[in-house]
């Protein structure tokens, strides 16, 4: 199932501010680490991986724990100084699991993460690499 992705562009609303607005009404505000009122772009890296494999997830919790159930995906960051990089994302979904029997639990588990496994474009993709380029522009040309 081909996904229509757009394109988004940060447009610089103040000093060390951006803001993104994806055209379908939400929007979300980008600084550096620590301000006020925005995401840092790591904050946002770790935003994307928690809700894609959450949405990736979902559906399998949902058969078997009822469409009201409770889940969190918490996203921890390890971060290299020396070469200004994240070096690993760890991804834990929590989802509560204790009206199942230990096998039906293993089961529900092993689903879920073979679901995210394969629908979670944001993991698959930082998982196998991927191309990112930037051009600095003169507004005229």
């Amino acid at each position: 199932m081909a996904e229509n992705i757009p394109t988004l562009t940060a447009v610089r609303t103040g000093p060390w501010t951006f803001t993104v607005d994806n055209g379908r009404g939400a929007t979300v505000q980008i600084g550096m680490s620590g301000a006020p009122d925005s995401f840092s772009p790591v904050e946002l890296l770790q935003a994307a991986l928690a809700g894609c494999a959450a949405l990736s997830g979902e559906a399998q919790l949902a058969h078997r724990l009822g469409e009201d159930f409770e889940m969190s995906s918490t996203v921890e960051a390890t971060y290299n100084a020396e070469n200004n990089r994240i070096e690993a994302l760890a991804n834990r979904i929590v989802a509560d699991m204790s009206g199942l029997d230990a096998e039906k639990r293993e089961k529900l588990i092993a689903s879920t993460e073979r679901s995210i496994a394969k629908l979670c474009t944001v993991k698959r993709s930082l998982a196998e690499g991927m191309t990112a380029t930037t051009v600095v522009a003169d507004k005229q040309g």
